[in-house]
């Protein structure tokens, strides 16, 4: 059982140690003035927390530094909100209040914004826009054989698939067959319209206006596919790897590829609200030293997204959780626009 004085002296250790990286001893704790005990008795606690698995003794001083255990142990019961972090609020809302912004810049500025505030890399995971309805399927003509398929959400997500027309091509015929497909999906589902296109009676319902239409179909089917893709947004990659954590060349090679393949999407996301991630939790190699802080935000029953911040062990939890929290609050926003 730890003690309220324990508690004190853990949490002073915590947020000595995330700011330098260095062992710490008794006598940087004498310095605080909420720790008014002699120099015996905080190094009787500290040894107490070390047998408790809370602290761990390094052997090139005789300081001690936080274990996994007692970094949980302080993420769940010790760390309070910097205070210092609604200073940067403002600059979150004035992301989210321009009208003008899409939503995907939107995000991807959010995010980058995160990733410099914190000094750590930070990502987001949009959700797919498989129970999105189509609002309306558009064509617009760029050049003799260039144009552009435009497929508008009720969400307000846009995709566009670029097609090419043969120079003989007929470009009435082809607004016929966007028009067409236009009565055929407005109103549905994105994942009721991928199943549609890939239905033969809706290929033969336009075979009449024109020859190519199969490359027509493709295209369309192209463009629904990445509706149904999570959105992925990272940054920061550079700020992770400038921690003196990652000094070693394979390490940062192994976690840059890891993040190429997306391996972080299997493990983050999965609760309900906040949750911070550590090296055994993650059971990811390169992530042996880092810790992952995601929150998820929720749009409806069926459409969610995560964002998460990934740092070192070593990490300013106090400031990183704030502000994913509001973040998340304000992508919910966002969506519902």
């Amino acid at each position: 059982m730890i003690t309220s004085r324990q508690k004190l002296i853990l949490k002073a250790i915590i947020e000595i140690y995330v700011k330098d990286g260095m062992p710490v001893g008794s006598k940087a704790l004498t310095h605080l003035p909420y720790l008014n005990f002699s120099s015996a008795t905080l190094r009787y606690d500290m040894a107490s927390l070390e047998d408790l698995g809370f602290l761990e003794k390094t052997h090139t001083s005789s300081g001690r530094i936080p274990s996994e255990h007692g970094l949980r142990y302080y993420v769940e019961n010790l760390v309070t909100r910097d205070q210092d972090v609604l200073e940067s609020f403002p600059l979150i809302d004035e992301i989210f209040l321009r009208g003008k912004l899409g939503r995907e810049r939107t995000i991807e500025e959010a995010i980058t914004l995160l990733s410099n505030l914190t000094n750590y890399t930070a990502l987001a995971i949009g959700p797919s826009s498989e129970t999105a309805k189509i609002k309306k399927i558009d064509f617009i003509h760029l050049g003799p054989t260039e144009a552009v398929i435009l497929i508008v959400t009720d969400q307000g997500h846009v995709e566009h698939q670029s097609i090419q027309i043969p120079a003989n091509g007929d470009f009435s015929g082809v607004q016929k067959v966007i028009q067409t497909l236009n009565d055929l999906l407005k109103n549905r589902t994105v994942l009721e319209a991928e199943a549609i296109l890939h239905d033969s009676v809706s290929k033969r319902q336009i075979d009449s206006f024109m020859a190519y239409q199969e490359h027509i179909f493709d295209s369309f089917i192209d463009a629904f596919s990445k509706f149904a893709q999570e959105n992925y947004y990272l940054s920061g990659i550079s700020n992770i790897l400038n921690q003196p954590e990652f000094d070693n060349r394979d390490q940062i090679k192994s976690f840059v590829e890891m993040l190429n393949r997306r391996e972080l999407l299997t493990v983050i996301g999965e609760e309900d609200g906040l949750a911070v991630r550590f090296g055994s939790d993650l059971k990811l190699i390169p992530m042996e030293n880092c810790t992952v802080v995601s929150i998820p935000y929720r749009i409806s029953e069926e459409e969610h997204g995560t964002i998460a911040v990934v740092g070192p062990t070593r990490m300013q939890y106090s400031k990183v959780i704030p502000l994913v929290e509001y973040i998340a609050s304000n992508f919910s926003k966002l969506y519902k626009k």
